[in-house]
C-alpha cells in the first residue's frame, strides 16, 4: 500500500479548473484569471496521506518528496 492516496479533487471535478475558469486552488492552480489568466491549471487530484488521512497540500508533498531525495528502482 502507497503512503500517499491521489484523488479526484472534490472542488473541480477532476479538471484543475473550477466552473467559472479559475484555476483551482485545491489541487494546486496558481495565480489569477484561470484558463486565460497569468495562473497555472491545477492537477485535477488532491493528495491524501494514507495513514491519517489527512489532505496534504502540493507544496507540502513536494517538500516531503524533495526532503526524501531520489527515488530508487
Amino acid at each position: 500500500m502507497s503512503e500517499f492516496d491521489f484523488r479526484r479533487c472534490p472542488d473541480c471535478g477532476g479538471y484543475g479548473v473550477r466552473d467559472n475558469g479559475n484555476n483551482c486552488r485545491s489541487c494546486g492552480g496558481r495565480g489569477k484569471g484561470g484558463l486565460r489568466g497569468d495562473g497555472t491549471i491545477g492537477s485535477g487530484e488532491i493528495i491524501i496521506e494514507a495513514a491519517t488521512g489527512r489532505r496534504v497540500s502540493p507544496d507540502e508533498f513536494a517538500r516531503i518528496m524533495i526532503e526524501r531525495g531520489p527515488m530508487r528502482v
